[in-house]
């Protein structure tokens, strides 16, 4: 047996000593405030089933479903903690959208403070530069929340939602406050107005009064081009402080016996302000209130993608997935919800505590270690093709995405260096291909970190003829599939992700 997994079987040994060891429950829920660590128990000390966790990850792998992360918190307890390499704890993820209820927890606390009057202020009063139509002058701040300001918009396909010019150009299609659209525009004015009414930049503000008393300190947050940060997406945080924001809210704005939101503005902006109309697909069975979605027994932060932050107050239970699941698990009726319902909901019982189950914990730990640590997959040597291609570079046609050439050194069987030009930069990156991804730091920014990202890459050989790479910036919910398809001294590369397909022609320069 090799160190690696001596290490590993210590570790979780240790682990199962300290899940299992005595849990005081003088500590409740309300009087309990994780800092840099939360409490862990076992699943069944807070009356949850192992048995049925375990499905859960056993349905998730037997599926094609790309979860990054997930983190349970029952009774202020950790009873599940789960990372799909490359993923860990310390990853920062874009939450999209679930920003937007972070921005919801900034206008309560901007209003307690009095930065804000009340949700009648029209958007007029701070930018009438933006706001020249009749029908605009009567937007208001609670428009804004609801998602019911009356812009002609669409959300995938229209402009940016950061720029605040667009307030000018898009046009009205109904009064406001008569009809849901989702529009992240709407978010991002209310950061361009809470920067305009505190004098200081939303982050600021959000550092101050959210984040700082939750010591939630490695996160990052977009600015838009003209300097405001981006109301509504584009927020990085790690799944355990994403649960903090949760937690928060399960216990009604107290956090370490402070008030940090007014338990008035958690009840406000929880409950059912809007009916989602039955023709709005991707929210079916769903309603809104200020920037959360509202469901049957709670109510939950939603990003694109499959990120969440899900609140059961009947249930003691707060829920995080971070994810890249645009084309499965990006609407929560249908797979998410029975997903849920049959699983983690399902898998917590009415009693206190449950029996102590040493062998079910024992498989359900045993699980979430291999999601993290996977074991490689054995290659049976490379096609023929493979050294034919190495070594070669290819030159691909003009094309929008600006991928001017590629190169490829299949040197080992466990790994392959994948040279690439994109537009005047070139990366080089190193492919694992025993099913283990290599990250690579580049020194530019991508999608994540200003100060150069992190590219986990992993590939196989689809055909004799056709090699898969999968490319994944770290934190960002998407990944990119790359297929490489080689005939005689020609290449075509389909490149795949959110909202793109696209092919390219190359030939091998002689």
């Amino acid at each position: 047996m090799n160190n690696t997994k001596l290490l590993s079987l210590l570790f979780m040994n240790i682990y199962l000593g300290l899940c299992f060891s005595h849990v005081s429950y003088s500590q409740t829920t309300g009087s309990y405030w994780p800092d840099d660590e939360w409490r862990i128990s076992t699943p069944e000390e807070q009356g949850v089933d192992s048995k049925i966790l375990i499905e859960m990850f056993q349905k998730i792998q037997s599926s094609a479903l790309d979860f990054h992360s997930i983190v349970v918190i029952r009774n202020g307890y950790i009873i599940t903690e789960a990372y799909w390499a490359p993923y860990h704890r310390t990853t920062i993820h874009n939450i999209k959208s679930a920003s937007k209820s972070i921005m919801s927890a900034l206008v309560g606390i901007a209003l307690e403070k009095k930065y804000l009057k009340n949700l009648n202020q029209k958007v007029l009063e701070f930018f009438p530069e933006y706001v020249t139509e009749p029908l605009k002058q009567e937007i208001c701040l609670y428009n804004l929340l609801t998602m019911k300001a009356g812009f002609n918009w669409m959300e995938d396909s229209g402009p940016s939602p950061f720029d605040l010019e667009n307030w000018n150009k898009i046009p009205m299609r109904d009064k406001p406050g008569e009809k849901f659209e989702y529009n992240t525009m709407l978010p991002h004015m209310m950061s361009a107005i809470l920067t305009t009414t505190s004098g200081e930049s939303t982050k600021n503000f959000a550092d101050s009064f959210l984040f700082k008393p939750l010591g939630i300190k490695s996160y990052t947050w977009k600015k838009s081009d003209a300097g405001y940060y981006c109301g509504g997406s584009e927020m990085f945080l790690t799944p355990r402080d994403m649960a903090k924001f949760g937690y928060l809210f399960l216990n009604k704005g107290k956090w370490n016996q402070q008030e940090i939101i007014s338990e008035e503005w958690i009840k406000e902006s929880t409950s059912l302000k809007v009916k989602i109309p039955d023709n709005v697909n991707y929210a079916a069975g769903l309603d809104y209130g200020y920037w959360w979605w509202i469901l049957d027994k709670g109510y939950m932060a939603w990003g694109a993608g499959g990120q969440y932050i899900i609140v059961r107050p009947d249930l003691d239970l707060v829920v995080v997935i971070t994810a890249n699941g645009y084309e499965t698990i990006n609407r929560y009726q249908g797979f998410m919800k029975s997903f849920l319902d049959e699983t983690i909901f399902s898998a917590i019982k009415t009693a206190a505590s449950l029996p102590a189950n040493p062998s079910a914990f024992k498989e359900y730990h045993s699980t979430v270690l291999n999601l993290e640590n996977p074991k490689e997959r054995h290659i049976h040597g490379l096609p023929k093709i493979a050294e034919t291609i190495s070594h070669h570079k290819y030159s691909f046609e003009p094309n929008d995405v600006g991928f001017k050439s590629i190169y490829l050194t299949f040197s080992k069987n466990s790994e392959c260096l994948w040279e690439y030009y994109l537009r005047e930069k070139k990366v080089a990156l190193q492919i694992g291909l025993n099913g283990i991804y290599i990250v690579n730091k580049i020194d530019f920014y991508m999608a994540v970190n200003p100060d150069g990202d992190e590219i986990a890459c992993k590939g196989y050989w689809k055909n004799e003829e056709t090699f898969i790479i999968e490319h994944h910036i770290i934190g960002d919910p998407s990944k990119q599939i790359f297929e490489l398809h080689f005939t005689g001294q020609n290449v075509t590369m389909h490149i795949s992700t959110v909202g793109m397909n696209i092919l390219i022609k190359g030939a091998m320069e002689k």
